[in-house]
């Protein structure tokens, strides 16, 4: 009797050891469930049962091959969890895609009596910042003092980067300023980072200049933010003075370029950077590509394609809807729709970008069989869908399909129209010389007529010869913007064209009288 309740034991230690072995060594969720199961069957105290569990629950939470659904079912069966469980499960949740669990475990926490400390906060402040609960994270905030983390300097960094994150820097600054006896290079690049992507870029480079020590990415930020802020020379200098750089240093600054219609400097860094071996990333890609796009370039548009093929980038939907949108500007329609045709994912922006590259290329039955398809098989349009359709009708003179196109848009997808609708059919009725139709419909717009809509009304009575009513609607057109010099001129050249040289002089000598700066904005319709 003796001799078998000793080999029972023997056995029990020998299988705990055995689990405490395989413990160590899974390395997926299949394996963890059959662990799992042999710890419930097993016999085991419970204190060695608690232990094994949360190792389970650890990797189920957290890792990169883990499944938050069963660390939550671990979770739920324990029956009182411990402070480092509620931590494990605080910090699963703000890794996932359901960071919200984390603030119900909080508060689940609070009230069974559990305290936090200093590793809850820094991913329960990370949940309200991705959940955009900045409400609920102040008040965390004011837990945080209260339990006296505010020196820890992870629980420091974390608020810092919520509040930037949600624009309110003063206070970001606030907890940079009260805590600078414990802020790392991290507190700083943070704070750097928030002024630079809310536009505080003087206040970022204040900051810059006084951090003991820099790294890649407070650099990386301040480029950034010059780009951003049209301050392009500003970049460049910075990117040049730069100790090391990264691919996200290339690919932001030749995103800068590109964005600043400044493609051939774009296209040249780009080329820079490969030949100096970094391999680009997907924003660089995508930079480049839109550059060769603005430049018509569609030799290297067809060199920057051809790259992407021989390192095997995925061309997802984003780098796809580039690449269609280069080569629809770069006139060749057939490898846009190559393109298209190959990408398994296209989101309103790649069917956006393929109608609007046949109407450039004036393909407008495809374009409107396109769209056929779109509303078959596609996602719902948009309004960007809309103007891209009607400003295409309008170039093209077709009138009909532009009418059609316009109910479409306001009586099946219920889309109110915005001003750039309304001006891509008065557009489209001057083009085609139905002025009084076009001023009939101006008339009983909705909404207030913007002064473009006027103006290019003026400059289809000028193109046909409507010459009474364009000096009527001209004059109107003053009255509404007496010191835009646009609109002087568009009554004076309109008269030139009809060989009226006493209302030109007239025009040139209300300009003086008037002291009107030959300063024209931007109407919202360009004929």
């Amino acid at each position: 009797m003796a001799f078998s309740s000793n080999l029972t034991r023997k056995l029990a230690l020998l299988q705990q050891s055995t689990i405490t072995q395989a413990l160590n060594a899974f390395s997926n969720m299949f394996e963890l469930k059959q662990i799992h199961a042999h710890i419930i069957k097993s016999d085991f105290n419970p204190d060695l049962k608690f232990f094994l569990t949360t190792r389970l629950l650890v990797f189920a939470a957290i890792s990169n091959s883990g499944e938050l659904s069963y660390a939550k079912t671990l979770f739920n069966n324990i029956k009182y969890p411990s402070h480092f469980m509620y931590n494990t499960m605080i910090r699963g949740y703000s890794q996932s895609n359901q960071p919200i669990g984390s603030i119900h475990l909080y508060v689940q926490m609070l009230q069974k009596g559990i305290f936090p400390d200093k590793f809850t906060y820094p991913f329960l402040i990370r949940s309200c910042c991705l959940c955009s609960l900045f409400l609920i994270g102040k008040q965390i905030h004011s837990h945080v003092l209260k339990f006296g983390f505010c020196l820890d300097v992870y629980v420091v960094n974390n608020l810092i980067s919520m509040y930037s994150g949600c624009g309110e820097l003063d206070n970001a600054r606030n907890v940079f300023e009260e805590c600078f006896n414990v802020v790392d290079i991290v507190s700083w690049t943070t704070l750097v980072t928030g002024y630079s992507n809310s536009g505080g870029i003087d206040v970022a480079r204040k900051y810059f200049d006084e951090m003991p020590q820099r790294n890649t990415v407070s650099w990386n930020a301040m480029v950034a933010g010059y780009a951003r802020g049209g301050q392009i020379v500003k970049a460049r200098e910075l990117f040049d003075e730069m100790p090391e750089k990264d691919v996200a240093s290339w690919s932001v600054m030749i995103s800068g370029y590109s964005q600043s219609g400044m493609a051939k400097e774009a296209m040249g860094l780009f080329q820079e950077m490969v030949s100096t071996g970094f391999m680009p990333n997907e924003s660089a890609l995508v930079s480049a590509v839109s550059a060769c796009a603005q430049l018509r370039a569609l030799d290297q548009g067809e060199w920057l394609h051809n790259y992407i093929k021989e390192h095997m980038f995925e061309v997802n939907v984003i780098l796809g809807t580039a690449l269609l949108d280069m080569y629809g500007k770069c006139g060749n329609v057939e490898k846009a729709f190559l393109v298209f045709n190959k990408m398994p994912i296209k989101n309103v922006m790649t069917w956006n970008s393929m109608i609007a590259g046949l109407f450039l290329n004036g393909c407008g039955k495809q374009a409107l069989a396109l769209f056929e398809q779109m509303q078959k098989m596609g996602p719902p349009p948009n309004n960007i869908t809309f103007i891209g359709l009607l400003t295409g009708c309008s170039h093209l003179g077709m009138v009909h399909e532009g009418h059609q196109i316009f109910n479409i848009m306001t009586q099946v997808y219920k889309i109110k129209p915005q001003l750039e609708h309304y001006g891509c059919m008065v557009d489209l009725l001057g083009r085609a010389g139905l002025i009084k139709e076009a001023l009939d419909f101006v008339e009983k717009m909705p909404v207030e007529p913007h002064p473009g809509l006027w103006g290019a009304l003026v400059s289809a009575c000028r193109i046909h010869g409507e010459i009474e009513l364009g000096e009527e609607l001209g004059k109107h057109l003053i009255k509404l913007e007496p010191q835009h010099s646009g609109r002087y001129m568009l009554l004076l050249n309109m008269f030139a064209a009809a060989n009226r040289w006493d209302d030109v002089a007239r025009m040139r000598n209300l300009l003086k009288e008037k002291k009107v700066l030959k300063n024209p904005g931007n109407s919202i319709i360009k004929l």
